[in-house]
């Protein structure tokens, strides 16, 4: 497939999908594809913030990271997760476990900690819920989100860091990202989300993504949006698109 086929591939896909990516270069952080029609403005982007409040919390906790019990009261799986760790907790993206987490953290540790990553805050005030990305309340730009993963993957050997590079390798594998174990023909790193939908009209919500590859040596951070769907089904979508742009280059 020559390069001008392979952009039109991917054109109406993301147009059937109703989805939004772009594609980083993990170490410049610069962006490679883009079809994003404003990657600059702040919207809710749910769980993806979840890797970055597990570091505050284990800076403020010599990095030692809780188990907590999900029973589902609290979580998108109703039955639970039981007996769960971080790095299972960030692979299923359990509220339950993020909700407890996040009762040990203030707004200004998250400032503290997620201004190294080039992210901007919480509002001061904030509730707990939006220390975990629930509600519509902490917005960051498509941009911002994409650098900051390509940030963590820079730093993955530093302690805390490494945990949740672990919950992400499970989410690639295991997790909700699991569509990307048969799609890639290497390990990846994930997280997904779901979050209140920035778009017009509105829907129920809208599912995001974001991709690390490969894994062991990161070259690509890929971020997807798609409206209407939750993270995991953009996950889905995230599996079949990083090969094409991948292969393109």
């Amino acid at each position: 497939m020559t390069r001008f086929a392979v952009v039109c591939a991917v054109a109406v896909f993301a147009a059937n999908a109703q989805t939004s990516y772009l594609l980083l270069d993990a170490t410049r952080k610069t962006v490679i594809a883009i079809d994003w029609r404003a990657p600059d403005v702040p919207v809710p982007v749910g769980s993806l913030v979840k890797p970055f409040t597990a570091i505050t919390y284990g800076q403020r906790h010599r990095m030692r990271f809780p188990v907590y019990e999900c029973t589902g009261e609290n979580c998108w799986l109703k039955t639970g997760h039981g007996r769960i760790g971080l790095a299972a907790a960030i692979a299923h993206s359990c509220n339950s476990y993020f909700r407890q987490l996040a009762a040990d953290v203030s707004p200004a540790d998250v400032w503290a900690v997620v201004d190294r990553f080039g992210l901007r805050g919480p509002s001061a005030d904030c509730d707990r819920d939006t220390l975990f990305g629930m509600g519509s309340a902490w917005r960051l730009s498509p941009l911002e989100v994409a650098r900051a993963y390509a940030e963590l993957a820079s730093r993955r050997a530093e302690p805390g860091v490494a945990e949740v590079i672990e919950g992400m390798r499970l989410s690639a594998s295991v997790g909700t990202a699991a569509a990307l174990r048969s799609a890639l023909p290497g390990p990846a790193l994930a997280k997904t989300g779901t979050a209140p939908c920035s778009h017009s009209p509105r829907a129920a919500g809208d599912g995001y993504a974001v991709v690390v590859y490969p894994g062991d040596s990161p070259r690509y951070v890929l971020l997807v949006q798609v409206h209407g769907v939750v993270g995991r089904q953009a996950a889905e979508t995230a599996a079949r698109l990083l090969p094409v742009l991948v292969g393109a280059r």
